[in-house]
C-alpha cells in the first residue's frame, strides 16, 4: 500500500442527500500532479438551503484536516491588508495558530473553503511612474510571480430572510499557503 499526503478517505466529500445541491459547487482541489481533493463552496451571494448548510458544517472536519496537513507541510502566511507578498518570515505552521488568527478579530467562521491558485505573473501599479521626463499612470512600478498557492477561506454562515448566506471573512485578511516564495522585481527606467 501506498501512503498518500492526503489519504483518499479525506480526499472524496460528502455525498448531498438529494440529488446536487442547488446552491453549492463541488470543485477538485489540486493537492499535486497525482491528488486531489473535493471540496464543497457555496455559490457567490446564493442563499443556502438547511440541507446544504449541514453538509458544508458536517464537512468542516475534513477540510481541517486537509488545511492542517497542508499548512504543517508548508506553512500559511497569515496577513492583514495584503501584506502578503514580503511575509515569508511570518509563517505558521500549527492550524491552531491559523484558526486563532481568523478568530482574533471577533470573526466566528464555521465552513471553510478551499481555493487552489496556479503560478501567475502579474503587475503591481503605483499612481503614476516617471519614464523619459514624463508621468504614465496605470504603469506597472513592479511585476510579481507567485508560485502556485492554496488559498484557504474561512466563512461564517449566517440566517437571513429565505435561508443562509455564507459570509466571508474581512477582505483585509489573508490565509495562504504557497508552495514557494513569491518574487517581485522593480521596474527600472533605461
Amino acid at each position: 500500500m501506498i501512503n498518500r499526503f492526503i489519504p483518499e478517505e479525506l480526499a472524496i466529500a460528502p455525498a448531498y442527500p438529494a440529488g446536487y445541491p442547488p446552491h453549492l459547487t463541488l470543485r477538485e482541489v489540486s493537492i499535486d500532479g497525482n491528488t486531489s481533493v473535493q471540496i464543497w463552496s457555496p455559490k457567490s451571494d446564493a442563499i443556502l438551503l438547511p440541507e446544504e448548510v449541514n453538509l458544508l458544517r458536517s464537512d468542516r472536519l475534513r477540510v481541517e484536516v486537509i488545511c492542517s496537513r497542508l499548512v504543517w507541510l508548508l506553512g500559511a502566511n497569515c496577513s492583514e491588508n495584503d501584506d502578503y507578498l514580503g511575509a515569508n518570515d511570518k509563517l505558521i505552521y500549527q492550524w491552531e495558530d491559523v484558526t486563532y488568527f481568523a478568530g482574533k478579530y471577533g470573526f466566528n467562521p464555521n465552513v471553510i473553503d478551499i481555493l487552489f491558485c496556479p503560478s501567475t505573473i502579474r503587475p503591481i501599479y503605483g499612481s503614476s511612474v516617471q519614464r523619459f521626463g514624463t508621468h504614465l499612470p496605470n504603469t506597472p512600478v513592479q511585476w510579481v510571480m507567485e508560485p502556485a498557492c492554496w488559498e484557504i477561506f474561512f466563512l461564517e454562515i449566517k440566517p437571513v430572510v429565505g435561508g443562509f448566506k455564507a459570509e466571508p471573512r474581512s477582505q483585509l485578511l489573508s490565509v495562504i499557503v504557497w508552495t514557494g516564495q513569491p518574487i517581485s522585481k522593480t521596474v527600472v527606467d533605461t
